[in-house]
């Protein structure tokens, strides 16, 4: 589908932006990646950009179905490239426990007696999946003003196109940006979102005289060297093997499960991801996309995957066995051997996600800010919006500091992330 973005027509004529017709932007909306989309795609995206990438999308749309849709937009002005960005239709669902205090209670049963609670297609910015600005990329030279307009207005066609489809869009969020992006989240309040902060996207600085994991063991002072020496002494019953494209597809059954395992321990989900699509990945990413399994006596308790995006290490989903965790460490192995690949790389830093927030600064993760953007379709169910997300922030939880006090000073002279 191509549209000339008739909704802002008129602000660009007011604002004498554009000379004439011919410089009006346009976009494109498409619902599979084909050859051609691939090739212009590829071309423009920074290869830092991997959940961003072709090659990523491609394997979320061949297996996801009706579970995660893509649209893939391209914005156009006087036939050059101007900017592209993936969106994605997904459901949202909260667990039981998710609202913990009365106030939440009583909002949450206000947004349901007006639909808003478990609401079903979601249009999102960005991946429902993995944390982090994943949505778009524009022209440097392009204002940041006119690249949220030009989002917006390709959010409301796609929501006008699937309304036409019966299949309406109840809410649209755009996820999740930097403190260095703190404009953009504004830039979409002027067109009716609200703007709030999530859960910390915890992010571990690695410094480059870390040539091995013993290194970093070395920087840390002794009482959280002997817990992860302890760590890694209760996981070493664990068979850990990397996976490959052929040998992922005769686990995938209990991968699937284990992911759902740790997915539905989440208070609020967007969007699941089909497993399925993790063998494709390996397939079109190799030496970019990992995924590990831990097997005990034979079976697997445990999967790991990640995205080396050249500076950063991105943790992507995991799994675990939860009746084997505690007395054999998976998840604390995990996390140490997303240190060794990020060590191992010559990355400047691994991306945790959000979640288990404590644990993962006990290994040298550190808070870093995130704010979404999110308006609903119906003006009753948005001011309740305004209401719940008051009381939608970064969970509280205690961090920890495991470095000695040079290593920390090495680490504060860093900077904490700077996005690409």
């Amino acid at each position: 589908m191509e549209c000339t973005i008739t909704g802002v027509l008129n602000d660009y004529c007011a604002n004498g932006k554009f000379s004439s017709r011919e410089d009006f932007p346009v976009i494109k909306i498409e619902q599979t990646m084909d050859m051609n989309l691939e090739a212009l795609w590829q071309s423009f995206v920074p290869a830092s950009h991997s959940f961003l990438s072709a090659s990523y999308l491609k394997s979320l749309e061949q297996v996801n179905g009706n579970e995660l849709e893509l649209r893939y937009v391209t914005f156009y002005q006087k036939n050059q490239l101007i900017g592209v960005a993936a969106f994605q239709i997904t459901h949202f669902a909260t667990s039981a426990d998710a609202y913990s205090n009365s106030v939440m209670r009583f909002l949450h049963r206000a947004v349901q007696y007006v639909k808003l609670g478990h609401v079903h297609n979601i249009l999102i910015c960005g991946n429902a999946i993995a944390t982090g600005e994943h949505g778009f990329v524009f022209d440097n030279r392009m204002d940041r003003a006119e690249s949220v307009e030009l989002l917006v207005n390709a959010m409301n066609m796609i929501a006008k196109e699937e309304k036409a489809k019966r299949k309406r869009i109840c809410a649209m969020v755009v996820k999740d940006f930097y403190s260095s992006s703190e404009q953009l989240p504004k830039g979409f309040e002027k067109f009716g979102f609200k703007s709030f902060r999530v859960d910390h996207n915890m992010v571990m600085p690695l410094l480059p005289e870390w040539k091995t994991f013993d290194d970093y063991l070395n920087a840390l002072v002794t009482k959280f060297r002997t817990k992860a020496k302890s760590a890694l002494n209760k996981s070493s019953s664990l068979v850990v093997e990397d996976m490959t494209s052929e040998t992922i597809e005769q686990h995938l059954p209990v991968i699937k499960k284990l992911y759902e395992n740790v997915h539905y321990k989440a208070d609020f989900r967007l969007g699941k991801m089909n497993v399925d699509s993790l063998p494709l990945m390996l397939k079109q990413m190799p030496n970019q996309f990992f995924v590990k399994t831990y097997s005990l006596n034979g079976e697997v308790v445990g999967f790991m995957s990640a995205m080396n995006c050249g500076e950063t290490l991105e943790a992507h989903i995991i799994g675990l066995n939860y009746d084997y965790n505690k007395e054999h460490a998976i998840y604390q192995r995990i996390l140490y051997d997303y240190v060794t690949i990020g060590i191992n790389l010559g990355c400047q830093y691994i991306i945790l996600g959000r979640t288990a927030e404590e644990i993962k600064s006990t290994i040298g993760a550190f808070p870093v800010d995130l704010t979404c953007a999110m308006i609903h379709q119906r003006s009753i169910s948005n001011a309740l919006l305004k209401m719940l997300i008051r009381y939608v922030g970064p969970s509280d939880y205690e961090q920890r500091q495991p470095y000695k006090a040079d290593v920390l000073n090495k680490i504060n002279e860093k900077e904490r992330y700077v996005v690409a």
